[in-house]
């Protein structure tokens, strides 16, 4: 039944099924209108938006689990579950509201309401039409609805903005079913600050500003490095040091994926046949991270084909690594082009293992060598019983497979002595080696295996890492102090106390804003006692001589908020 008292489009037809007349023909799935014909009809009421009650709201609907639905039974019967799905969603809107097909799994509504509780009431009855199972003939299947939502503001809104936006809060967090997003201000700021960082990057791919470095990958047993990661770092001139973590998948955004990974391969050309000239086993391997997109273009085979020939090792030695939840529900697709990589001889590695959602059935059928398991579940040792489950319970399950499992994020001694128990070999992160030039790597594996005194992390650097994020949360400012003046008593001298606690405790603050996980307000504050502490630490390191200005931020290797 349809929603009591929604808003009427006057002069739209009561439910529109079908286009007007001579607007086209309809979507021939849903028979619902086209995209096209939904923008033009939300266009037409944005500009009459003057002579009616009520504001505009736009609703994306997703099919949560329709690709199971196309991969398990068909497109046929995704074809006729989408059908079924634009029913539902006639049956759930008031009269008047406008349904279409936004284009694949997703649909979309247009409806005027009168206040935030009635867009609410709206999504809540849209998610709750597609509760029931979906009778197609042959089997009842399910899927459930998500729900991306804006409502025109005052401001001069386009049809397709006031549709991206609905996409934008869609995309805010797609870690549930059943949940409806609003896009808000906060979420404009984010999509605005995205824009700008990728405007950003561009212009230093043009100039050159991005640097590559590289990251040994070690045998824990023997403190052998057995291969490298080859990782793109930005430092910018004002905001100082971005994470790849924000930067990477903003490249994908922007448009500027492709030319980020061209540099990344011309520059592992170039450099890793000196490192791995320095290895006296002769079995160096270098890791390349590609992303989905990446991934699925076609010059991708050849282009690790040109790299195993101008580095000169076998294709074997070289490892594509592609983070697991950048595959999301879609590794099935990809399959054709993980046998081309292997048919090649190139290493297949699925990065960040556990962050998304991977079946055990497509782990045994994706062609794969290897599995990086997520630095978070590596974070959580010791002190999570579900992370160390899931540590134990990998390794055995991998290695019935024939699947390599390396361990990353390892940061202390405590969680290397407890991988190591686990019966983990391979394992990278902070506390074996961190990420350097071509020239300073190439060191690293001449001089022989890692050993305790040449690792670059110590206990009570761990601990004051771990103490300060906990104080930047609880939004504490004395106990932040107190973090700082307790690692300088300890010894931790004044650099590493800049780059190593406070720098990385500000860069994951901001990954955490830019997730949506802590409030803008939090993050400001975060950022103030990092200030702060930063501050007293230069302040400390000169002598108390001359007082810290912002302008030194940026220099020291972290942005300045003075801004």
């Amino acid at each position: 039944m349809g929603r009591e008292g929604g808003g009427v489009i006057s002069p739209s037809p009561k439910r529109v099924a079908s286009p007007p007349a001579g607007a086209g023909d309809p979507d021939p799935v849903t028979r619902l209108p086209t995209r096209r014909q939904f923008l033009d009809r939300l266009g037409e009421e944005i500009a009459a938006a003057g002579d009616r009650t009520g504001s505009i709201a736009v609703l994306l609907v997703d099919l949560d689990g329709f690709r199971r639905v196309n991969r398990d039974h068909g497109h046929a019967a995704g074809d006729r579950l989408l059908f079924s799905a634009g029913r539902r969603l006639l049956g759930a809107v008031g009269d008047g509201d406008l349904v279409a097909r936004a284009g694949g799994d997703e649909l979309v509504v247009m409806s005027v309401v009168r206040g935030s509780s009635e867009v609410a009431e709206l999504a809540r009855a849209v998610i709750a039409a597609f509760d029931d199972p979906f009778d197609l003939g042959f089997e009842q299947l399910t899927a459930t609805a998500s729900v991306g939502l804006v409502v025109a503001g005052e401001e001069d809104r386009s049809a397709e903005a006031l549709v991206g936006d609905a996409e934008a809060a869609l995309d805010r967090d797609r870690s549930g079913t059943r949940r409806f997003e609003v896009f808000d201000a906060e979420l404009r700021e984010r999509i605005r600050y995205r824009a700008e960082i990728g405007r950003e990057l561009a212009a230093a791919l043009v100039a050159d500003g991005i640097a590559f470095r590289y990251q040994p990958i070690v045998d824990i047993a023997s403190g052998r490095i057995v291969a490298v990661e080859a990782l793109a770092r930005w430092h910018h001139p004002d905001r100082g040091a971005i994470s790849p973590e924000l930067f990477v998948p903003i490249a994908e955004e922007s448009g500027c994926g492709r030319e980020l990974l061209e540099r990344l391969l011309a520059h592992a050309a170039a450099q890793f046949p000196s490192i791995a000239a320095a290895d006296p086993t002769g079995s160096l391997a270098l890791a390349i991270n590609v992303s989905a997109s990446q991934l699925a273009s076609e010059p991708l085979v050849g282009a690790i084909r040109e790299l195993a020939v101008a580095v000169g090792v076998e294709p074997g030695r070289i490892i594509v690594e592609i983070s697991e939840s950048a595959l999301s529900g879609a590794a099935d697709s990809y399959r054709a082009r993980f046998g081309e990589l292997r048919e090649l001889g190139v290493r297949v590695s699925l990065d960040d293992f556990g962050t998304a959602s991977t079946s055990i059935a497509q782990l045994r059928s994706l062609p794969i060598d290897q599995i990086k398991l997520d630095r978070s579940f590596v974070a959580g040792l010791g002190e999570a019983s579900a992370d160390a489950a899931l540590a134990a319970g990998v390794l055995p399950l991998a290695r019935a497979l024939g699947i390599e499992v390396v361990a990353e994020g390892i940061e202390t001694e405590a969680q290397l002595a407890h991988l190591f128990a686990l019966g983990y070999r391979t394992g990278q992160g902070y506390m074996l080696a961190r990420p350097g030039p071509a020239t300073d790597v190439a060191g690293l594996v001449a001089a022989g295996p890692l050993t305790a005194n040449r690792t670059t992390e110590t206990a009570a650097l761990s601990d004051a890492r771990e103490s300060f994020r906990r104080a930047l949360v609880a939004g504490d400012a004395k106990l932040a102090e107190a973090v700082i003046t307790g690692a300088m008593v300890a010894g931790i001298d004044p650099i590493t106390l800049q780059s190593e606690i406070i720098g990385r405790a500000l860069h994951w603050i901001d990954g955490e804003w830019e997730a949506g996980r802590i409030r803008a307000a939090d993050e400001h504050l975060a950022a103030a006692i990092c200030e702060r502490q930063l501050a007293a630490v230069i302040d400390a390191q000169r002598g108390g001589e001359r007082r810290f200005a912002p302008e030194l931020a940026p220099r020291a290797g972290y942005p300045s908020r003075s801004g």
